[in-house]
């Protein structure tokens, strides 16, 4: 709890993964938008994915070289982690544009939550969610993992953050918080 309490640690900084369920900071819809912004426009996120290519194709290699099939297990995990981000990354450059230079509209979201335990019993959960803007038949989207607030089941009015080229919502902006998809969206079936 030390580093915690520190001065000298940043608000929301996070010291080990046992900490991230204990201590999250909600933070103020505003300065969740500036958050996601500044993580979309950063270069960081840019170069994970080729650092964790090279880093996946440097374990295989040691591990043919000493033969530990450690090195091959880190590589698969570092290869899993480049196919996630590969995959998000768009999305949250999206959202991170549309929320500077798109366009808002009234709107609403149905979100679920689903949870579920893995084969090591870890607990996770998936945001999914139901966009419906005016008429139109509404959008099905799997949201990525809200890191500073926690969604309630339910629906809610929302304003849905569009941007030029992309036909469905780049960002859902609710009373309190921020949602973006984690895959593309597809339309739902009328009933």
């Amino acid at each position: 709890m030390f580093f915690i309490n520190s001065r000298r640690t940043p608000e929301g900084f996070v010291i080990d993964c046992v900490f991230t369920l204990l201590y999250t900071v909600n933070m103020t819809v505003d300065e969740q938008i500036a958050e996601l912004i500044r993580q979309g426009s950063g270069r960081g996120l840019r170069a994970a994915f080729p650092a964790l290519v090279l880093a996946a194709a440097a374990l295989v290699v040691a591990g043919s070289a000493t033969g530990n099939p450690v090195f091959y297990a880190a590589a698969g995990v570092g290869a899993l982690l480049a196919i996630a981000v590969r995959r998000v990354f768009p999305h949250l450059q999206n959202a991170a544009l549309g929320l500077r230079q798109g366009w808002r509209q009234e709107g609403t979201v149905e979100i679920s939550i689903s949870r579920w335990t893995d084969d090591e019993s870890n607990e996770h959960e998936t945001y999914r969610g139901e966009i419906a803007v005016d008429d139109r038949p509404p959008w099905e989207m799997e949201f990525v993992q809200p890191r500073n607030w926690q969604p309630a089941p339910g629906r809610f009015e929302a304003k849905l953050v569009f941007l030029s080229g992309v036909e469905w919502p780049v960002a859902v902006v609710t009373a309190c918080g921020l949602l973006y998809p984690r895959t593309k969206p597809r339309r739902a079936a009328r009933p």
